[in-house]
């Protein structure tokens, strides 16, 4: 292998480690995940879509109360709700960190016939009024690089609002707003 080539692939492994690092994902196992509860459909990555929700109701700022959020989310979801497991494939927390939902490779439970092919992200909290803490938005915008790199998204992926995709009003206002302006926006 000539210097160059060995160069650029050097290059490549330190970018590709700093987009990881930019985000902190809490694996199931560390915020206490149920087990699906049944079978769900597979989805073929990498995904055309990454589709931006809101949960709605209260939001959480440190790690105990935002692992609280997402058991208790994932808890509704699947008694309430009936699903197999959470809905989401990422959760995201005013804390900064991104929590782990349902596989990637698993069609989500978000956004009912729009969930083939979508990557389902959602912020815990409501955010009509005011946006996500900064944290929050940043790993946001991290987690989306993150995907295209390990082959979840594909490069050229469309960026959706949930109301885009479902009668919502999710992901919020102050969100909705805000996520108009990230790169791979889609007004379709």
């Amino acid at each position: 292998m000539n210097a160059t080539r060995y160069l650029l692939l050097v290059l490549l492994a330190v970018a590709l480690t700093a987009v990881a690092a930019d985000i902190t994902l809490v694996t199931r196992s560390e915020w206490n995940a149920r087990p699906a509860s049944g079978e769900m459909d597979s989805m073929e990555t990498p995904l055309a879509r990454a589709v931006i929700a809101h949960t709605g109701g209260g939001g959480c700022i440190d790690d105990q109360s935002c692992a609280n959020l997402v058991r208790n989310l994932q808890q509704y979801q699947m008694t309430r709700q009936k699903f197999s497991d959470i809905g989401y494939h990422y959760l995201i927390g005013g804390n900064g960190r991104v929590y782990e939902g349902r596989s990637t490779s698993l069609r989500g439970a978000f956004a009912g016939a729009n969930n083939e092919g979508s990557l389902g992200i959602a912020f815990l909290g409501n955010f009509d009024q005011q946006p996500p803490a900064d944290a929050a938005l940043a790993a946001g915008q991290s987690l989306l690089e993150q995907a295209v790199g390990l082959g979840q998204l594909v490069e050229n992926y469309q960026l959706l609002g949930h109301r885009q995709v479902s009668a919502t009003k999710s992901p919020g206002d102050a969100l909705y707003a805000l996520v108009q302006q990230w790169p791979q926006w889609s007004d379709n």
